[in-house]
């Protein structure tokens, strides 16, 4: 089992004052005419508070907090540059929404579980969908916005600007705008700004500070104080500090300047100057972390007695400020923290490194990794780095935390990997993430080169990490034989060594080993080894590898024809991926894979393309089976767009044929799957003759690959060879039907829902309906069991035209051939008129409109809240003339919007 320490080391948890508003200063001016000013603002609904560095903008909101009745509790998130990883600053957010009492354990936030990665979009529409739900509304502050930098960061924010429902008020406040749409909101009215001229004190105040500070000053010095530092916060307060005992304060204040510049010298010059020496050196060497706590400060300084000196500078007025309750954490004002490291560097630049590395230490004794990481690079300590990251970067690998560390180990220099085996291993496995095999090869062959030197217990913990780098290697090049003997020796290793990691270890060996399996082509094999890794890491709580395990059994259960199950475990791997961020790499594509797959035979092309481009994104770093495999359905998808997209799919497929031959060996899994799709792609580009030409090839390299008779079938089919298609099928076929007593060639339920298909067509086309009813029973019957529907909707016209013939002689299927009456077939537009053209938005929301989602799932499912789907659903209703929902549907049917205008005509059940 992991230690505690490590364990929190990979918990990374948040410091707790982060999530509550910060106490308010011994020293406060009540600011009414800014408190108003806020009031009115979230009753709107949406405040901005942008001004520099000390201006107030923290103190007012708290101190408003305290003493105004909002509209619903306030939930506080003071935000960090860890929040830059959207993951973790949307697992914050949600746990100061949680800390409200609105929030009850059992409702639709209360059960949200934030995600720890880079996709986030899910997760926020969730968010916004839970929050709509609230009885009354919460007013969230996010405090010092300006430290979100990245992409994903400030697009998180900007979705929840965008769609924050009613019962959400929402403050923020830093040094600059944020990068949002700050002039769209301004026009519409949704926005109220403060800025530094609003934040900055008046005269009165300014008096009113002077007196609460016990500054004896004139009217015109308290006049000069407020010119000179034009009201800003910081500056009165720490010119105030300055001002108690000076012999000459007309004279300091006429000298003391209001810009920044001029500011930060003072407070060099005069404030640190004018502290105690003590202070003042305690603060220069504290001021490198970010927060203090007297521990941290003791271990810093290399004295005791932080607790009362932390508390003495407190009450001298310095920028210092208690982050807790409890008055355990102290953090320095942004601006003098900067300047108080300005002065360090130019009074005791030699102990910069030094203390740095006081600071990993004593991260590293609490547990707490990643800063200890930061530090020791930040103070060189290369050794110290290097060593932190070996002995955590397996179990970080293992559980799908590594990521963090992938930074960090970048600044280590080469050679200091090099003497390290096991960092070398670890920067192995990293570049292995990042999908660079040969850089990840380089730094094997120095473990390997090394391993010989290295004996005990560190040779047993070096092979674990080795081993398990190697089999993850095997993985990425589908290297069946290393794989199997790289499993077993990883599992030997880990019950040698008593590794407490064993648990993960060996689920970890057995999903890697079934996913190279599976994409070799030996489906039974690999479904024995994912099931007992998917049991073993279930057992553990090990998601990351439950995750893998689950996309993997997905596509074996495709393979077997087994779509219901495949959609049942498809869609919990893709909901760990979302839901933990884990949504790059091997498995995270095969569980888009496996979803989209599965959506695209169901017939649902719309999903299964959305769900292809999150699998492309995410095997940019995966095995090349995968990459390919999501080109071949990304061809398939495109060609049921049309025959201008399936030629867009053809070059697609070239492309995949390049690659595969550049492979050894060829995956057989995909061999096999190209041949199928190629000649399905052709047909629906229009490229008949090319087709043949392929399947003749293909069909002289494996003559008993009957599935190829199918494809044979389609393209005589489509140029009215209908002889030939017949008899194609019929050495495919089985004689009696799926029912009867013959044994069909063809068992996957897909090809014979397929082959079916294609004979009812055949035989309606040469005049035959009886044989074309019976035919076209016999395909509807696996496709009752397993709900592929692809083949029927990508036939047009003419399966329409025999689903109609029989709904009216009679089917042992009815309810299946409503569901496909309502998806096949022509548009039939009527009298029915458009009073304005649908939005894009709009028409994306009405393709939910038939099927059984609550508006609410419909808000998840497009990544928009529950009023925004409300809105544009007002808007399709008077658009469309309609009086609610079925109204609406029958209308777009109608109108040709959705599929199925066609009035059928009632569907018998056959006796």
């Amino acid at each position: 089992m992991s230690s505690p320490a490590a364990e929190r080391a990979l918990a990374a948890p948040t410091v707790a004052t982060k999530l509550v508003v910060p106490p308010a200063p011994r020293h406060l001016i009540q600011r009414e005419r800014l408190f108003d000013t806020l009031d009115g603002g979230v009753r709107e609904g949406l405040v901005l508070l942008s001004a520099p560095a000390g201006a107030g903008k923290t103190v007012l909101l708290s101190s408003w907090i305290a003493a105004r009745e909002l509209p619903g509790p306030a939930c506080w998130l003071s935000l960090d540059g860890d929040d830059n990883d959207a993951c973790r600053l949307l697992e914050d957010l949600l746990s100061t929404l949680c800390s409200s009492t609105q929030i009850e354990p059992g409702s639709a936030l209360g059960r949200l579980k934030p995600p720890v990665g880079a996709r986030t979009e899910r997760f926020l529409a969730l968010l916004v969908n839970g929050l709509a739900e609230l009885d009354s509304p919460l007013v969230l502050v996010l405090d010092e916005i300006h430290e979100l930098t990245s992409p994903q960061a400030t697009a998180a924010i900007d979705f929840l600007v965008r769609h924050a429902p009613e019962q959400l008020r929402i403050v923020l406040a830093g040094r600059a705008d944020p990068p949002l749409p700050v002039e769209r909101l301004r026009v519409n009215g949704a926005l109220t700004e403060l800025r530094i001229a609003d934040l900055a004190f008046d005269r009165d105040e300014t008096a009113e500070l002077c007196r609460q500070l016990d500054l004896t000053l004139s009217g015109a010095d308290i006049e000069v104080l407020w010119t000179r530092t034009e009201g800003w916060a910081a500056a009165l307060r720490l010119a105030a500090l300055s001002l108690h005992g000076h012999p000459e304060p007309a004279r300091f204040l006429a000298e003391f300047a209001g810009t920044d510049r001029t500011v930060a010298d003072y407070l060099v010059s005069e404030v640190l100057a004018g502290l105690p020496w003590d202070r003042r050196e305690f603060m220069l060497r504290t001021c490198l972390v970010d927060t203090v706590s007297p521990e941290l400060a003791d271990a810093l300084t290399g004295h005791e007695g932080a607790t009362l000196t932390l508390a003495a500078i407190e009450h001298l007025g310095a920028p210092v400020q208690s982050t807790d309750t409890e008055g355990r954490w102290y953090r320095y004002h942004p601006l003098f923290g900067e300047l108080l490291r300005a002065h360090l560097r130019h009074a005791h630049p030699e102990e910069i490194p030094f203390l740095h590395r006081r600071a990993a230490r004593w991260y590293s004794e609490q547990g707490e990794t990643m800063p200890a990481i930061r530090h020791a690079l930040a103070g060189e300590d290369w050794e110290q780095a290097g060593h932190l990251i070996a002995e955590n970067w397996l179990e970080l690998f293992l559980r799908g935390r590594s990521a963090a560390m992938r930074g960090p180990m970048a600044q280590l220099p080469a050679d200091v990997v090099a003497a390290d085996p096991r960092l070398a291993a670890a920067f192995a496995g990293s570049r292995l993430q990042d999908g660079d095999l040969q850089d990840a090869e380089r730094h094997l062959a120095i473990v390997r080169a090394a391993r010989g030197e290295v004996a005990g217990p560190a040779r047993e913990a070096l092979d674990v990490v080795l081993t398990t780098v190697a089999l993850y290697q095997a993985r990425l090049r589908v290297n069946v034989k290393d794989a199997e003997r790289l499993a077993r020796k990883l599992t030997d290793a880990a019950r040698a060594s008593s590794h407490h990691c064993w648990a993960s270890l060996r689920s970890f060996a057995l999903a890697n080993l079934g996913a190279t399996q599976l994409w070799a082509g030996d489906a039974v094999a690999a479904a024995a080894n994912l099931q007992e890794g998917l049991a073993l890491a279930s057992e553990e709580r090990h998601e990351q590898v439950a995750m893998d395990c689950l996309a993997q059994l997905a596509l074996v259960h495709l393979l077997s024809g087994e779509l219901n199950r495949a959609e049942e475990l498809s869609s919990q791997a893709v909901g760990l991926a979302e839901q933990r961020g884990w949504c790059e790499g091997p498995a995270a594509a095969c569980a888009y894979l496996a979803a989209a797959m599965g959506a695209y035979q169901r017939g649902e092309f719309e999903p299964a393309e959305s769900l292809l481009t999150s699998a492309a994104s995410a095997a940019a770093t995966a095995e090349a089976p995968v990459r390919l495999a999501t080109d071949l359905l990304q061809a398939l998808a495109l060609a049921a767009a049309g025959p201008r997209s399936a030629a867009r799919g053809a070059l697609k497929l070239r492309a995949v044929r390049a690659e595969l031959a550049d492979c050894d060996p060829t995956p057989e899994l995909l061999g096999v799957a190209l041949e199928d799709v190629e000649p399905r792609v052709l047909v629906a580009a229009g490229e008949l003759e090319r087709a043949a030409e392929m399947l003749a090839a293909a069909s002289e390299r494996e003559p008993q690959h009957l599935e190829l008779l199918i494809r044979q079938a389609s393209i005589d089919l489509h140029a009215g060879a209908l002889e030939r298609a017949a008899e194609s099928l019929d050495r495919v076929l089985p004689e009696q039907g799926p029912a009867g007593a013959g044994q069909a060639a063809v068992t996957h339920p897909a090809t014979l829902v397929e082959g079916w298909l294609l004979r009812a067509l055949v035989d309606h086309a040469a005049g035959d309906d009886t044989a074309a009813s019976q035919a076209l029973e016999h395909a509807l019957a696996p496709a009752e069991r397993e709900p592929f529907r692809d083949a029927f909707l990508l036939n047009g016209p003419e399966v329409r035209e025999l689903l109609e013939l029989q709904a009216q002689t009679g089917t042992d299927h009815p309810a299946l051939l409503e569901v496909l009456l309502d998806g096949v077939g022509q548009r039939d537009p009527s009298a029915v008129t458009l009073l304005a053209p649908l939005t894009e938005r709009e028409q994306r929301i009405l393709r939910y409109l038939p099927t059984m989602l609550s508006n609410a799932e419909i808000g998840a499912e497009v990544f928009v809240s529950l009023n925004t789907v409300k809105t544009h659903l007002r808007s399709i209703y008077r658009k469309l003339d309609a009086s609610g929902r079925a109204d609406a549907v029958d209308r777009a049917r109608r109108l040709g919007l959705l599929p199925s205008g066609i009035k059928r005509p009632r569907v018998m059940q056959r006796v």
